[in-house]
């Protein structure tokens, strides 16, 4: 046998000796969900407990003033990753909120209070929050994560 075929024909056997099933290959996986408009929901219902104002919650969520409203009439079961990976900050931000304040209502309070942290430079957490950047969330996020020891 050339060496040429060698390697096809070790090929060959391999998948023979497969069981049937292996030999399908698998659909692709994604890390999107097929519907996530509960977590544009959750979302859209943090944005209301911490009172901020929709043209805010359009800048947070990276949204227009009329995706906003149809967001609120009917949350979309696709968005691209941009908006996904908004909601999934303000989802975080809430999580750990929750878990810092867990007796009383300081997570829906937070936000909106001064704080002294570098971060925030005596500002509410909301001022940042709602500048329109992906990476205001973020840092709120991770400093939140930070503060309570993740």
């Amino acid at each position: 046998m050339s060496p040429i075929r060698a390697p096809v024909m070790q090929e060959v056997i391999m998948q023979a000796r497969l069981p049937q099933q292996e030999q399908v290959s698998p659909q692709p996986r994604t890390a999107i969900p097929n519907d996530i408009s509960g977590a544009v929901t959750a979302a859209l219902n943090i944005l209301e407990k911490w009172r901020v104002a929709p043209a805010s919650q359009q800048a947070m969520l990276g949204i227009s003033r009329r995706s906003w409203f149809s967001w609120k009439k009917s949350p979309p079961a696709q968005i691209d990753a941009d908006k996904l990976e908004r909601i999934s900050y303000i989802l975080g931000i809430w999580k750990a909120l929750r878990q810092l304040f867990p007796d009383d209502h300081g997570y829906e309070r937070w936000p909106e209070l001064p704080n002294s942290a570098p971060l925030f430079g005596g500002q509410p957490p909301l001022q940042r929050m709602t500048a329109g950047q992906v990476g205001d969330l973020y840092a709120v996020r991770a400093w939140l994560d930070g503060w309570r020891g993740w």
